[in-house]
């Protein structure tokens, strides 16, 4: 950072927190913490632009082209009476920024202003600016390509630069801000409903209980809901529970009114953003909503090692993974994020103890947001997408995830060694031994017997899958005893 002049030494008052956070290439990011900056800053308003005004420009246009700027904040200079203030520590003496750093609460606006002015006189005639990404809009090859032309022309003179690997050229549909774009017009990236249209058909009155509490948290903004679930909800009363075509058909119905305007909603930058975050111990989900109107959801299956991760760092991967997905809707704005786990209101004052949450606040700098608790009962629509992952057809991350975990039930009752523990968690109520989910802890350790059967899928998921990482003997011994014993 040094020789590319981004930064120099610094005798500044000011001194803020750094965070170093690891790639997946292996390099490593550098991310300022600068939230106590941010509290005593006074905050430009500068208007964000509307995705919805911005998308009404596209009218008749065929041939897009999207451009990504390189490290976008790092092309604007900081004005000099304000660089002592970017001052930032590290083991290695007292440095501060020249150019703007990712993490200043005015950041987005700084940038967006800027865009708007290099490109005012052609905004939204031809080309759309929301932050870095830039998107020039056509109706016809030879337009587009003067277009694409004039757009370099003002790169070239502003000396700003864009990352050709995240570039796309004279693209007849490309997606931009969560939107797929085409000669035919615009609609939601099936990312957004995903969660909700790969809902499988409820098989116990369990599951068709977290889908209708994930739709009946939203029945006010769906005409007739009542009438269309009522199949779904008459399987609810007493008795043998048979799923009939009535049932499948009014299943797909409620699929279909949740996932298509006006119940989906389209953002307004006016208004706050709240995600509603929740983990079960089997995968994680998140709803995107303003004003009580959902714009999107998202919902993921855990593999075999994060089911064993406390709640607490479940509960946290659900906001980090929600906050990154919905990254083009929170950038530049403050939001809410509602959680059933009352530690993480505390999240900005916790220190950061290990590689895991280094990674995720690394992730997390830059919002503007806050923490505020939410009880199970008020969240029903997280808590159904996070729980969706019960059916064994979500579970694709590692098909033996479900065997494994029958698997270590089953030798819960069989296993001697396991039946031995198990009569000490039952006489000891308070000691070290504990039953959980039909499944014996020591010390909020799971316990393993000396069962190859088992053991092999424990090792093939922290040792041969991706997420594993294939870290090694010793630190894949270390990773696993963190979590099982």
């Amino acid at each position: 950072m040094m020789k590319t002049g981004l930064v120099q030494p610094s005798s500044s008052p000011f001194s803020s927190p750094v965070l170093l956070v690891k790639k997946k290439d292996g390099s490593w990011r550098f991310c300022t913490d600068y939230r106590a900056l941010n509290a005593v800053t006074v905050k430009d308003r500068f208007p964000i632009p509307t995705v919805e005004d911005m998308l009404d420009e596209l009218h008749g246009a065929t041939i897009f082209t999207k451009l990504d700027l390189t490290a976008g904040y790092h092309q604007v200079r900081v004005h000099p009476t304000d660089v002592h203030k970017t001052a930032f520590r590290t083991h290695n003496g007292h440095y501060e920024y020249l150019v703007m750093p990712f993490g200043l609460c005015n950041a987005p606006s700084t940038f967006q202003a800027l865009m708007n002015s290099v490109f005012r006189d052609y905004l939204r005639k031809f080309v759309l600016v929301f932050f870095d990404d830039i998107l020039i809009f056509s109706r016809s090859w030879e337009e587009h390509l003067d277009h694409v032309k004039r757009v370099f022309e003002i790169l070239h003179a502003k000396q700003l630069f864009v990352k050709q690997k995240k570039c796309a050229f004279g693209q007849s549909e490309v997606d931009y801000l969560g939107h797929l774009i085409s000669g035919d017009g615009v609609k939601v990236d099936n990312t957004k409903i995903k969660a909700m249209l790969d809902w499988p058909s409820p098989t116990t009155i369990t599951e068709l209980r977290g889908f209708l509490g994930l739709t009946g948290y939203y029945r006010k903004f769906v005409k007739d809901y009542g009438i269309i679930a009522k199949p779904l909800t008459n399987l609810l009363k007493k008795g043998k529970f048979e799923w009939s075509s009535p049932a499948e058909e009014a299943f797909n119905n409620l699929k279909t009114v949740m996932t298509t305007t006006p119940t989906l909603a389209l953002p307004d930058f006016s208004t706050p953003f709240i995600i509603q975050t929740d983990a079960s111990g089997e995968g994680i989900g998140a709803v995107l909503t303003q004003q009580g109107r959902p714009i999107a959801y998202m919902s993921r299956s855990l593999g075999v090692q994060k089911q064993s991760w406390s709640t607490y760092a479940r509960e946290m991967l659900a906001i980090v993974i929600a906050v990154c997905t919905w990254r083009p809707y929170l950038l530049g704005c403050r939001f809410t994020i509602q959680t059933d786990q009352r530690s993480l209101r505390y999240l900005l004052e916790q220190r950061i103890l290990t590689p895991e949450q280094q990674k995720w606040m690394g992730k997390l700098v830059g919002y503007d947001y806050e923490i505020t608790y939410c009880p199970g009962s008020a969240n029903a629509a997280a808590d159904a997408l996070s729980r969706r992952s019960h059916s064994p057809c979500l579970n694709t991350v590692y098909t033996q995830q479900t065997d494994f975990w029958d698997d270590l039930r089953e030798a819960t009752t069989t296993h001697p060694y396991l039946l031995r523990l198990g009569h000490l968690a039952d006489e000891n109520p308070g000691g070290p031994y504990v039953r959980r989910n039909g499944m014996i802890y020591f010390n909020n350790r799971l316990v393993i017997p000396h069962d190859f059967s088992i053991i092999k899928p424990l090792l093939k998921e922290f040792h041969d899958t991706p997420m594993g990482g294939n870290s090694g003997v010793l630190r894949t011994r270390k990773r696993i005893s963190q979590q099982f014993y």
